[in-house]
């Protein structure tokens, strides 16, 4: 995990195995490690973090101030901080962020646009040889 959210209090969990159905708003941290099939949105939005956990799976919009992604999103997603798209995860749908990493492994489905700009193009760089 970014050491943004290593130490953060860890205040809200849908564990391995859980479903969850509908509109899950929270504040603070919330770790997802089953399924959320509605919205995810921090209410506020300030300071608020969600970690989609390796086996996590969010079928819905997921909106945070930082937002660290290893498992599945299918939905768009906002992060009005910061947006970490770990390898192995996978987004499928619209990403808006104000600071983007996504991990060579990573696979996004959608489009990518910054918070308050115009859209760009995405430049890739790569740091593994092949």
């Amino acid at each position: 995990m970014p050491g943004s959210t290593r130490n953060a209090p860890l205040e809200h969990r849908v564990g391995p195995g859980a479903v969850f159905e509908g509109t899950l708003r929270f504040s603070g941290m919330l770790q997802v490690e089953g399924t959320v099939i509605g919205a995810v949105v921090a209410d506020p939005l300030d300071g608020s973090v969600i970690v989609v956990g390796v086996k996590g799976r969010v079928e819905g919009r997921l909106c945070a101030a930082t937002a660290v992604i290893s498992g599945t999103v299918l939905g768009p997603v906002q992060a009005s901080v910061r947006l970490d798209i770990l390898a192995g995860a996978s987004v499928r749908g619209d990403v808006e962020y104000q600071d983007l990493q996504i991990q060579h492994g990573a696979v996004v489905e959608g489009s990518l646009k910054p918070l308050g700009g115009d859209q760009v193009a995405l430049k890739l760089v790569s740091n593994s040889r092949i």
